[in-house]
């Protein structure tokens, strides 16, 4: 999860509360201008691109020792593939990944067209491994478990009933049948997508759940909301014969804008999650209404590469043909790497799979790094099946297996900038043709534009200006539950919406806030309140960016707690305003929601008020229900990567 708008102490807590197979899924500038166009990047995408018989001959030995992974690593009764295999010595590994055998699937495709199998074997294999999925596989409403045991398909470290993996699964299948049209393989392949129940993946909402767990019996309390690896799945729930769901859900995925200097984007920081649809999915030249995601993931593998430049002085593994943040094995433990813009940690891991992945992105870069670690690291980083998973100098570590799923974007990545070959099959398929009509896709490129920051206007009152029950005469700002969603599932203005109006003297800022909430929680105390039901007020008083950890930029949270009292934190300045003095609230608690009335000293706030003062502000609303789902509304708040600072909208004093 990539939450814009939340201290890192709530970043960090946001990848804590995940298993590692969920976290596999997921990872400012000075406003002198109203709308910036995005502007062209450097480059050509592999459409245009032309390898030389050199390039051909190296990629040719990459993409062919990934797809050995595949070939002697999968189970000769049951067609699992392992979910990694050392890539350094003998492999006693039994556990499998369904995600990892549906890039198996389409790999065959491949090793089939390329003659590193026989053909029929390939359509041997793709049919044996496509049955035993069907007649024999632990399936519920047609999803598979994430990780399985690879000799007899059951579930295996407790993990989830997975509607991603369960999507890329059926991604490989179906190409596979395109590509042994009219044969059992098709037939199998078919039968195993048209039996899964999407919209019981919904549980009652609009956005599809990540997974469902057994042993508690419910669905996962986080969903596919925010943009990222979840277009496969959407697109192929929408676009499902049996059991579609609607092409309105895809519509309803947050995708939230971020800069990275001049560059403008859709930000997921993990470089997989551009890639993984787009594995299968042709979407160049195309846009829904809102983006071309083709170019959006050429953008972002450009500013990833930047990002990781940016850091050069500290991290040594970074340099100009060494780059690449995406999730993959680290020193640590699997983690999920990215840059910004948004939250994404890296530590100076580089996994190949990064660079090898866009290559229909960025091909010449990507063929350059590729080149680069080759020829400089091969006796440390290639094995048996090529490139090992991820390697990190500055931490003196290298890693001794390659991942199923990262080897699959090699092998089928490189495939498409060749040949655009499994583009070919999955887009004629009937399913993705629908589904790509009902979500709206038409020809063409989208430039996006930054959106516009808003701007409220704040009026000072008269000097009997009374504190608790001020009514402020301006029109504020709503927090409305569809154009504010930052984060999380807001099913409508009952579940969460806010009024927030404002007026100032020459002592404080008074504030009266209304939140719509239908189900009110509160349990935490001092700094952890941010969990709650909360309002939260960014205040940026020198309108240079909103930075985590500056000492001169305010985020304060306002609540009702548990006993009906008014509750209150400042940060970064880690402490409660209301005991500092420099803060007085009032909260009452309605039938739905509660109600604000707040005075903030300016002296807080580092200001001096007069007509014409302006400043970054924006408020936020987190929701939090009590299932455990959350969401928050958001006014504006637009992050840099490169600077590591957020835009705010801007509040003027009349």
């Amino acid at each position: 999860m990539n939450l814009c708008s939340r201290h890192p102490e709530a970043q960090r807590a946001e990848g804590s509360q995940l298993n590692i197979g969920i976290l596999r899924h997921l990872r400012w500038l000075r406003m002198t201008v109203i709308i910036v166009l995005a502007i062209p990047l450097p480059g050509a995408h592999a459409s245009s691109y032309q390898f030389s018989s050199e390039d051909l001959e190296f990629l040719d030995l990459v993409q062919k020792k990934a797809f050995e992974f595949f070939l002697y690593e999968h189970h000769p009764q049951t067609g699992l593939v392992k979910d990694r295999a050392r890539n350094f010595g003998p492999d006693h590994a039994s556990l499998a990944s369904i995600a990892a055998t549906g890039f198996g699937l389409s790999a065959m495709v491949v090793g089939a067209e390329r003659g590193w199998i026989p053909k029929k074997e390939a359509e041997k294999y793709c049919e044996k491994t496509l049955r035993f999925f069907l007649e024999q596989m632990e399936a519920n409403h047609g999803f598979y478990y994430h990780f399985v045991n690879w000799a007899n398909g059951k579930r295996t470290k407790n993990t989830e009933l997975s509607s991603i993996d369960t999507a890329l699964l059926v991604a490989g299948a179906l190409t596979a049948g395109e590509y042994f049209k009219g044969t059992k393989v098709e037939a199998l392949a078919h039968q195993i997508y048209e039996r899964i129940d999407f919209p019981w993946m919904l549980n009652g909402g609009k956005l599809l759940s990540m997974g469902w767990d057994p042993v508690s019996q419910r669905f996962l309390r986080l969903r596919w909301q925010d943009y990222n690896e979840s277009f496969i799945l959407y697109l192929l729930a929408i676009g499902s014969s049996t059991h579609p769901i609607p092409a309105a859900s895809w519509h309803q995925v947050n995708k939230r804008i971020g800069v990275y200097g001049d560059q403008v984007l859709i930000y997921s920081p993990p470089l997989f999650t551009h890639q993984y649809p787009q594995v299968w999915a042709d979407l160049r030249n195309k846009n829904d209404g809102f983006a071309d995601y083709f170019e959006n993931s050429r953008t972002a593998t450009l500013v990833n590469r930047a990002f990781s430049l940016d850091h050069r002085k500290r991290f040594k593994t970074y340099s100009e043909n060494v780059w690449g943040l995406t999730a993959s094995d680290g020193p640590g433990g699997y983690r999920a790497y990215g840059g910004g813009p948004g939250s994404a940690e890296h530590d100076g891991t580089i996994a190949p799979t990064a660079a090898a992945g866009s290559i229909v992105f960025t091909p010449e870069l990507s063929l350059k790094a590729l080149r680069y670690m080759y020829e400089n690291y091969k006796d440390r980083i290639w094995g048996k099946y090529g490139f090992t998973d991820a390697f990190n100098w500055d931490r003196k570590w290298v890693d001794p297996d390659v991942i199923g799923i990262d080897q699959g974007p090699i092998v089928l990545m490189i495939e498409n900038a060749r040949s655009e070959l499994l583009w070919k099959l999955f887009m004629r398929h009937r399913a993705v043709i629908r589904g790509m009509e009902k979500i709206g896709f038409k020809p063409g490129t989208i430039k996006l534009q930054v959106p516009p920051r808003p701007r409220t206007v704040i009026l000072s009152e008269a000097k009997d200006l009374r504190f608790f029950g001020l009514r402020p005469q301006n029109d504020g700002i709503y927090l409305d539950p569809v154009k504010h969603r930052e984060l999380g599932e807001i099913s409508g203005s009952a579940d969460s919406s806010a009024k927030i109006s404002m007026s100032w003297d020459s002592q404080f800022l008074y504030l009266n806030i209304v939140v719509t909430d239908d189900n009110h929680v509160a349990k935490r105390k001092r700094d952890q309140i941010w969990r709650d039901d909360l309002v939260e007020i960014f205040i940026d008083p020198q309108q240079d960016g909103f930075r985590w950890g500056n000492p001169k930029d305010i985020q304060l949270g306002l609540g009702l707690g548990p006993a009906g009292e008014a509750r209150c934190w400042a940060w970064p300045k880690n402490l409660d305003p209301n005991v500092a003095g420099a803060l007085q609230q009032e909260v009452r608690k309605k039938e739905k929601g509660y109600e604000i009335d707040a005075k903030i000293a300016w002296s807080f706030l580092g200001m001096t008020p007069q007509p014409g003062l302006s400043f970054g502000l924006t408020p936020a609303v987190h929701d939090l229900d009590a299932d455990g789902s959350e969401g928050k509304l958001v006014w504006y708040f637009l992050p840099d990567g490169k600077t590591g600072a957020n835009g705010l909208g801007e509040a003027w004093l009349e």
